[in-house]
């Protein structure tokens, strides 16, 4: 079996947060933007790492490397909800993390969110990128445009508010994760199993070397709202446990399943793959939308 095989299988939006979610875990976006920097030419290499090393959070701080940086949006999230003007200037993004739509959905139409969703940000701040002057503008954009393109493709961040993502899915049974609730199985505990005792450096730089040029040509086809639909198909699929479809005056319905779930080696089995191919097609695309849109001295 491929190692693409064994890894990630991976409408109204509303303004119920999730709030646990974090997307993927700290190091799935690191993957999403190693592969994308891996994927780069000098000359936007060149251009990621001097607005990274240049740009001082609200507190003063740095943000490390490029892969550190794309978990910036999540530090937003928390530090916002304070009292320190710098971070609360960046409160409204609260919402951009997610989509909640109608459990009555089956097709994503565009425009998909009646408000800023992530995947609006996905629009929102690649046109911010190629705008902004200044070189702190700049920087943020680049970072909250890669969070967002990491965060359409955790299937999970296409869902229902009413179970805030699949955070209220709980408790995940037999313990072989080691997480509470079906958002974190997809955020962290499938990716804690396939990465085993291998590095998240090793594994993004083996999906940049098997993303061909013939790949990376069909994954940028579409459009945010395009892969966003590929998030929520996965996740709405009978396999992964989410919902059940059931028929209803409207068409059809996916239903908030009841009780727990047992979820252990044959849903790694099922879906490692998937997840995997979710980050690596964050790249390719992070990596797609940064040519085209940042700008070069």
């Amino acid at each position: 079996m491929s190692l693409l095989v064994r890894l990630l299988v991976v409408a109204t939006c509303l303004v119920l947060a999730p709030r646990e979610a974090r997307a993927w875990s700290r190091d799935g976006h690191r993957i999403v933007c190693r592969i994308a920097w891996q994927l780069l030419d000098p000359a936007h290499r060149s251009e990621i790492e001097r607005l990274t090393s240049t740009y001082r959070a609200p507190n003063g701080q740095p943000v490390g490397s490029f892969p550190d940086a794309c978990s910036f949006a999540d530090e937003v999230r928390s530090r916002a909800r304070g009292d320190d003007a710098g971070w609360r200037r960046l409160a409204s993004l609260e919402s951009w993390h997610y989509a909640n739509v109608p459990r009555t959905t089956t097709r994503l139409e565009a425009p998909a969110c009646a408000g800023p969703c992530v995947i609006t940000a996905v629009h929102a701040h690649a046109d911010s990128l190629r705008k902004a002057r200044g070189d702190a503008s700049r920087a943020e954009a680049l970072f909250f445009l890669a969070h967002w393109v990491g965060d359409l493709h955790q299937p999970l961040h296409v869902a229902y508010a009413d179970d805030r993502g699949g955070n209220s899915v709980r408790p995940i049974e037999g313990g072989y994760y080691d997480v509470p609730n079906l958002h974190a199985l997809w955020d962290s505990g499938l990716l804690t199993k396939v990465l085993g005792g291998d590095s998240w450096e090793a594994l993004a730089d083996r999906l940049a070397r098997d993303a061909t040029p013939a790949m990376q040509a069909t994954w940028m086809l579409g459009t945010a709202t395009d892969w966003a639909q590929e998030s929520y198909n996965l996740i709405t699929s009978p396999a992964a446990q989410y919902c059940d479809w059931r028929s209803s005056g409207s068409g059809s319905e996916c239903l908030a399943r009841e009780g727990g779930r047992t979820l252990g080696a044959p849903y790694q089995a099922a879906f490692a793959d998937a997840a995997v191919t979710r980050l690596q097609q964050a790249g390719v695309r992070l990596a797609g939308l940064l040519r085209h849109n940042l700008r070069l001295p």
